[in-house]
């Protein structure tokens, strides 16, 4: 068994990647002041914000048949397979729905339904379920028809007196479709960037991360298996931007051009960490990243819960109330820097701050070989 079939060091550090990602655009020191690429495009178009979560979706695909054939070969069960794949997902959507009360708190009547970690553990009880049952080829189609379907129903189907085809921030399908399932529990009076009817394109993205790391998996040597990423990820992108010109990128809705588009970067991506990491051994580098990747979404969970916490106005200073994040922004971390930067580079230095914050959690748990299955 080769290196490849057993584990790649770069499907953690890219992992990882994504979760620096995350934890660096979700936690500025002012949203006011953030540098437009670290800021989700408003609606049509795509930032580098816009990238960090389909790249781990794209990722979390791409780790499942390397983790399923460990545990197939180790004697599990179909049966015990699926009831895992049903424990997990159950977990992340009940954990995305405990950040989702924490940041109602108190007004837990006003609780958003849909989320971050909703989508991952819907997504993931889908795509586990389809490549159990479904070779490389069938996964291909199966994300075709999905991203095609999703398309269609976009475009053709109206819905709520308007015409088919509105795409509209205010007006969408996708946003009507989350007002009648969850009524007023949604991020916005429109619907949802992590609604129901965009989990069928997140979907196609994950199964797009299974074809790859099928491929690493089994394909011979690093040569080939860098071709196969670099060929399906140049493709898979420039299709995306084709696409675009019709269909807009859009991650709120996650069209079909976006999902084409995000995972052919995502796949290219990773070629460039198999290739720097697991085939030219120049790894120190991602080493943190490595760290983060080996617990993702037990820290991501910690850092949003964290980042909740701390937008409390838990002090009291000079007889004011004071959110513990303000305070820290304002009266440490501007003194120290803003004289030297603008207000955008103060902010973004108290997202660098909080991310290696998290990193040296990850090297803690690291180190004492932590693991929690989330």
């Amino acid at each position: 068994m080769t290196p490849a079939r057993h584990r790649l060091a770069s499907l953690d550090a890219f992992r990882g990647l994504a979760i620096a990602g995350m934890i660096l655009v979700n936690n500025p020191g002012s949203w006011n002041a953030v540098f437009p690429p670290l800021v989700h495009a408003d609606w049509n178009g795509c930032t580098f914000a816009d990238l960090v979560f389909p790249s781990f979706i794209f990722i979390l695909g791409a780790a499942m048949p390397f983790a399923f054939s460990r545990r197939l070969a180790s004697g599990h069960e179909t049966a015990a397979m699926y009831r895992r794949i049903v424990r997990r997902s159950a977990s992340l959507v009940g954990l995305g729905l405990v950040l989702n009360a924490a940041a109602a708190y108190p007004a837990v009547n006003a609780l958003r339904i849909p989320g971050v970690l909703q989508r991952i553990g819907l997504v993931y009880l889908a795509t586990a379920f389809i490549l159990l049952h479904a070779g490389a080829g069938r996964r291909a189609a199966i994300a075709i028809a999905l991203v095609a379907g999703h398309w269609a129903l976009l475009a053709l189907v109206p819905f709520g007196g308007h015409a088919a085809g509105t795409l509209t921030p205010e007006v969408n399908l996708a946003g009507f479709v989350d007002r009648l399932l969850f009524g007023p529990h949604t991020l916005n009076r429109f619907g949802d960037p992590e609604g129901l009817l965009g989990t069928l394109p997140a979907v196609a993205t994950a199964l797009a991360g299974t074809l790859a790391g099928q491929w690493m998996r089994d394909a011979d040597g690093p040569r080939r298996r860098l071709v196969g990423l670099v060929a399906g990820g140049a493709i898979g992108a420039a299709a995306g931007l084709a696409w675009s010109v019709v269909l807009p990128l859009n991650k709120a809705l996650w069209t079909g051009s976006y999902a084409l588009f995000t995972a052919g970067l995502a796949s290219l991506v990773f070629a460039a960490c198999y290739w720097l990491i697991d085939v030219q051994a120049v790894d120190a580098w991602a080493r943190p990243f490595v760290w983060l990747g080996v617990n993702p979404l037990a820290l991501y969970f910690l850092s949003e819960l964290t980042s909740d916490l701390l937008d409390r106005p838990w002090l009291r200073v000079a007889g004011e109330t004071m959110a513990v994040k303000t305070w820290l922004f304002w009266e440490l971390i501007d003194p120290l820097v803003g004289g030297r930067l603008q207000e955008m580079g103060v902010s973004l230095v108290f997202a660098l701050l909080t991310l290696a914050a998290w990193i040296a959690v990850a090297g803690v748990l690291h180190r004492r070989g932590v693991r929690i299955h989330v």
